[in-house]
């Protein structure tokens, strides 16, 4: 297992995410020495913050613990080459948590990275993708590894759920040190540890959302226990990225000797599709993204079965019979609104 060394450090990489009260390069550098001390397979971890809206990806930032220079310099090389942008940004459109070979459709590219990695002695990466896709901008972490990389089901989808969280984190980050209309990340509600909610304004005050804001607090703080923390799998399961597809639990405080958590709005914000309600863009476009419905209902915080019916819902008013027809006809209208966008 990946954390099977130190599992501790899975919990430490989510507390490291969510510190979001400094600036970006601060938050960056926390979340990648988390992020080493995590995953290091011995070859060294990698980290960067991309944007995809536009036709070439484009680096925002990028940096690694443990990692020899070459890496970067192929690294950066390769998201400059033009022959190889589109299967780039197909990759992190779609990818979620994939091996070298699992997320380089591209044989050209492939074998170029093959090569390139065969010099500095690597054999495979692994590559955790939280992606935000209606705006483009993601952060990802790369595992490099002297060795093939076998990843079991089990670990996929523990590190599926760190994906969730890197989109979740990077997207909040964005939205307070850049706060712009309506991605304004207001503070809806304040709730201690023990699950008690001190305040919430309206949009949050009903008692189905304080009962879900409690008991998502009380999880996030069985997380961090040291029980917790030696189970990551339960530790992840627990601590979700979004309550009610709505809020991130961040900016822990004190007051008089008691510590609170506060709640802000984080929610997606997919295409717009006229006939669909804003939760059916939600889960579709989610799925149209590559997201199994377990961990669509996972980054919402919400149940399996209301991720079912509400993919069903959408289905029927986008005239789809499969899932698979849904997710076709939701990327041929981003695609449509898209190229609208660029001819006005």
């Amino acid at each position: 297992m990946f954390t099977r060394h130190n599992p501790a450090s899975l919990v430490e990489l989510l507390e490291a995410l969510y510190d979001l009260e400094q600036p970006r390069t601060s938050w960056f550098r926390g979340v990648l020495k988390a992020a080493g001390a995590a995953f290091d397979r011995g070859a060294g971890v990698g980290m960067m913050l991309y944007d995809i809206s536009g036709d070439s990806p484009r680096v925002d930032a990028m940096d690694g613990v443990n990692v020899e220079a070459r890496n970067f310099e192929m690294g950066a090389a390769l998201h400059q080459e033009p022959s190889f942008s589109k299967a780039i940004v197909a990759s992190y459109r779609t990818m979620v948590c994939a091996t070298m070979a699992e997320h380089v459709p591209d044989p050209q590219m492939l074998e170029f990275m093959r090569e390139r990695y065969a010099e500095v002695g690597l054999k495979d990466q692994l590559v955790i993708n939280g992606a935000n896709n209606h705006t483009g901008l993601g952060c990802v972490v790369y595992i490099f590894s002297p060795s093939p990389i076998h990843l079991p089901e089990h670990e996929r989808t523990l590190l599926c759920r760190v994906a969730a969280h890197l989109a979740a984190a990077y997207r909040l980050q964005r939205r307070l040190e850049y706060p712009i209309g309506d991605h304004v990340s207001p503070v809806d509600a304040v709730v201690a540890v023990d699950g008690h909610v001190e305040h919430a304004e309206l949009v949050a005050n009903s008692d189905l959302i304080l009962r879900d804001l409690s008991n998502a607090v009380k999880a996030r703080e069985w997380a961090k226990t040291p029980r917790g923390r030696r189970n990551p799998q339960r530790a992840t399961a627990l601590w979700k990225p979004l309550v009610s597809a709505r809020w991130s639990l961040v900016d822990s405080y004190e007051r008089s000797g008691r510590r609170y958590i506060t709640a802000r709005e984080n929610t997606p914000v997919p295409a717009g599709f006229a006939a669909l309600s804003p939760r059916e863009r939600q889960v579709g476009s989610l799925a149209e993204d590559g997201h199994s419905n377990k961990l669509i209902a996972y980054e919402l915080g919400l149940a399996h079965s209301t991720v079912r019916v509400l993919l069903a819902r959408a289905a029927v008013k986008m005239g789809a019979h499969t899932r698979a027809e849904l997710v076709l006809q939701l990327r041929a209208q981003r695609s449509s609104l898209e190229r609208n966008s660029l001819d006005q």
